[in-house]
């Protein structure tokens, strides 16, 4: 059997980056602050002397790890769509302009339009969580 268990992410700033993904991505907290580390983290990291908290966030159908490096992380994010290895996430929704609406109404301020995709009934726009990651928000048919 095959499917994807998570989607790991390493962040800046774990409280901020689990506020956006609750707040105003929508997902659960499903596990709560843990720490880990030691040899079988450093073994499959390949980062000797890690040390991350982390939280696990999602819903019924999507698991994202958050992961903050106490020690032996890097300080820097470096993201965005033309840079080779970067990832977006896409969140489906049921209306684009109402997620949009919030969003904004939140504080966001770098919230792109919304576009009409060249899929009928496809509609997105664009905002970055805390350390720049693009999380795109979908709607795939027209709202109800």
């Amino acid at each position: 059997m095959r499917a994807v268990n998570h989607v790991g992410l390493t962040v800046a700033d774990l409280e901020r980056s689990v506020a956006f993904y609750r707040d105003v991505v929508g997902l659960d907290v499903q596990v709560e602050h843990f720490r880990t580390g030691g040899t079988w983290f450093d073994t499959l990291t390949d980062n000797s002397g890690a040390v991350v908290d982390g939280v696990m966030l999602g819903d019924d159908s999507f698991t994202l790890q958050l992961l903050q490096y106490e020690e032996g992380g890097e300080p820097d994010a470096v993201t965005g769509h033309n840079r080779v290895g970067n990832l977006h996430l896409s969140i489906n929704v049921a209306d684009a302009d109402a997620k949009r609406a919030q969003i904004v109404a939140s504080g966001a301020s770098d919230v792109t339009p919304v576009v009409d995709l060249p899929v009928p009934g496809a509609r997105s726009f664009y905002v970055h969580d805390p350390d720049g990651v693009p999380v795109e928000f979908m709607q795939l048919d027209a709202p109800s």
